[in-house]
């Protein structure tokens, strides 16, 4: 997995990104233009971002008027990349404009004082590598990590330097013509904002999200660890018990949340239950949260390899109170995993 830093403001942070990540961005990129100039029937790139401008400037007016800096960290990306700005962010919007967003697992456990949650990161085929780590130093804000696809802001798992470790999966919510933030922008803003938990929990509490959603798994060097579902239609948030096993896929848990809410498609909506019924069972069961991330049962895959159009594409395993994490730079179930610590990675 490609490994960058970068430090800053935002603009050049991102500068400083699309300069890093170029050779490896600009497959995707192409390749999302190119998907959606099929999709909407155009006939080049330029007649795609002429046909849809009217939408994406629409959408990065709703972003700034929340999240200003985020903005400007897009714009910083696409002068790295040397890419013109509309075409850069046409790509950017892939996710909005074609419907494919992620879908992936989380479980954690609270126990004995300590915490210990994982991610694993599901996309399609043709999206698999594309993701890197970013050890971030802004101007403003916590110096922090955080896993990311090339040449874009949405951070997906991360931890920062006060403690603070994240993971997150999609959910459906509801689209929202007003201002607010696509929810992979709404996460970039946790890590250089929040010290812990509570910080983290005030701060979503408060964001405007208003296309999509997310499920977030938040532990901090206290020990903490609680489970958040946001969308424009509100959030809920679930605090871990000792020795009870928290998760979460790709379908809302909280029942009166979920009617707020548009439901999950198919077929991620089945395959998503069964991963979590899966998950929940083995860390019930005591099993290794590694070994879940891993797990290629037939009854819930969690390493997903092709299963409904799936693949699992990295996992991490975060330990906040003692600082650490592993990261798997490709599926668990055939790589092994590499050791960090955040305190020596962002010294």
């Amino acid at each position: 997995m490609l490994r960058i830093e970068t430090r800053g403001g935002a603009w050049e942070r991102g500068r400083q990104q699309g300069e890093q990540s170029r050779r490896l961005a600009e497959g995707w990129l192409r390749s999302s233009l190119s998907r959606l100039a099929a999709q909407r029937r155009a006939s080049s790139w330029g007649a795609l971002v002429g046909a849809v401008s009217g939408e994406v400037r629409r959408w990065i007016d709703q972003w700034a008027a929340v999240y200003p800096a985020g903005v400007e960290e897009c714009r910083g990306i696409a002068a790295g990349l040397g890419w013109d700005e509309d075409l850069y962010l046409g790509a950017l919007c892939h996710h909005r404009l074609s419907g494919e967003l992620p879908q992936c697992t989380l479980v954690g456990r609270h126990q004995g004082g300590s915490t210990r949650f994982g991610k694993t990161d599901d996309i399609e085929r043709h999206q698999l590598g594309l993701n890197l780590l970013e050890i971030s130093r802004p101007t403003d804000g916590h110096d922090h990590l955080h896993f990311h696809f090339a040449a874009t802001p949405w951070t997906v798992a991360g931890a920062n330097q006060p403690g603070l470790a994240m993971g997150m999966t999609g959910i459906p919510g509801p689209m929202k013509e007003e201002a607010g933030l696509f929810s992979l922008m709404a996460l970039r803003t946790v890590l250089p904002a929040c010290a812990d938990v509570g910080e983290a929990l005030e701060h979503l509490r408060d964001l405007p999200v208003n296309a999509y959603g997310f499920s977030l798994m938040l532990g901090d060097a206290g020990g903490r660890l609680a489970l958040v579902e946001k969308t424009g239609a509100g959030m809920t948030v679930v605090e871990a018990e000792d020795g009870r096993p928290l998760g979460h896929t790709n379908h809302i848990l909280d029942a009166d949340f979920a009617r707020l809410n548009p439901a999950q498609g198919a077929p991620i909506d089945a395959n998503g239950r069964r991963r979590l019924d899966n998950a929940l069972r083995l860390a019930g069961e005591g099993v290794p949260i590694e070994r879940i991330l891993a797990d290629r049962s037939s009854v819930g895959a969690i390493c997903q390899q092709g299963e409904d159009g799936l693949h699992t594409d990295f996992a991490v395993l975060f330990e906040p109170v003692e600082g650490r994490m592993r990261l798997w730079s490709g599926p668990p179930a055939r790589v092994e995993p590499a050791e960090y610590d955040f305190e020596r990675l962002l010294a």
